[in-house]
């Protein structure tokens, strides 16, 4: 019955401190940009829920240890927790249901990533830069195995590219040019419908017109996102990308960023919890309980500034995912394990 009631009162607690931190985020946006919104009241409402979606990505890790906070200050003003030791309970009894369900709660946040809702950041960008949930990459240049790609103008949600023009070579020399209009992403494949082919063969040149495909594997996603610079893809194009580049023999350190960034980072609030918890004092006569609270999150938000500068560092190529994003997370780990023995 008591592990049935801290859960339920974590989760109050969680849910009530996502809530708050995503409507200040989302509302505190809002204002800021209103006026660059586009005037059509259905784009202004999808603006805030990709925003909302948006926040909740970003908050959601971060709330699973203010919740803990919240929760164990209640408890010590209540004097509850000073009950649960003299009915019995041990700090592990009381830390392990709670440690249980952040890590379920956070392994949920994980499979999130692996669907369209990691681009919601980039739909609400998009309806205030371009008054569209569409936005148009353009001159995308890249390699494929022995040829030069360059994409014009490409647009992922149609998964459409215009101008397209593919350079293949051979020992240094060019040997074929094709061009297309326009290209079409399907059954992992790039379609290019009546496509010209300027061919070199010996010393004559011949211009062929037909349909090609080509380009496997390279989805729109991934050429935007990963081409692009940008990190907001999901985990499952992330994989996708990083066995397409292994294949291709392109370099996947960025790439691997972002699959540890998914994969890792976010089991920093479970074994944070732990630490924290450690200290956390038996009764408000032992401890200052509002310079502990102050202390505690004051902890949470530099660590997490910390780890989130380390994230950025891995995506721009300074360091190594490993050391950046599985290091400090795997430490954490180890501490909290450490502490949790000690209970």
């Amino acid at each position: 019955m008591a592990r049935k009631y801290i859960i339920r009162l974590y989760l109050k607690y969680f849910f009530s401190i996502l809530f708050a931190l995503v409507l200040f985020f989302v509302g505190l946006d809002f204002l800021q940009v209103f006026k660059k919104l586009p005037p059509s009241a259905n784009l202004q409402v999808l603006y805030i829920v990709f925003k909302t979606m948006n926040g909740i990505d970003l908050l959601f890790p971060i709330s699973l240890v203010f919740a803990m906070i919240g929760m164990k200050i209640a408890l010590i003003r209540s004097n509850e927790l000073v009950a649960f030791y003299a009915l019995g309970y041990s700090k592990r009894d009381v830390i392990f249901p709670l440690f249980i369900t952040a890590t379920i709660l956070t392994t949920i946040y994980i499979f999130l990533h692996l669907t369209s809702f990691t681009y919601a950041g980039e739909y609400a960008d998009n309806i205030k830069k371009y008054n569209s949930l569409i936005n148009a990459t353009k001159n995308l240049f890249f390699k494929y195995e022995n040829a030069y790609v360059y994409f014009e103008k490409l647009i992922p949600l149609e998964q459409k590219a215009e101008n397209v023009r593919i350079f293949e070579t051979k020992d240094n020399d060019l040997r074929k040019i094709v061009y297309a209009k326009e290209a079409w992403f399907a059954k992992e494949y790039w379609h290019l419908p009546n496509a010209t082919i300027i061919q070199k063969r010996f010393d004559h040149i011949i211009v062929k017109h037909r349909n090609i495909d080509t380009l496997q594997g390279y989805k729109p996603k991934i050429l935007d996102s990963v081409y692009e610079g940008k990190t907001n893809i999901s985990l499952l194009d992330a994989l996708y990308a990083l066995k397409l580049f292994e294949r291709q023999q392109i370099d996947t350190k960025r790439i691997k960023a972002l699959i540890f960034y998914h994969l890792f980072y976010p089991f920093f609030a479970p074994f944070l919890m732990i630490i924290i918890f450690y200290f956390v004092p038996v009764s408000s006569r032992l401890a200052n309980l509002n310079l502990f609270s102050f202390s505690a999150i004051v902890i949470t938000l530099l660590l997490w500034g910390i780890l989130f500068t380390l994230v950025k560092l891995s995506f721009s190529g300074v360091l190594y995912a490993e050391v950046a994003i599985a290091v400090p997370i795997v430490l954490l780990g180890v501490i909290a394990f450490w502490l949790y023995k000690k209970f």
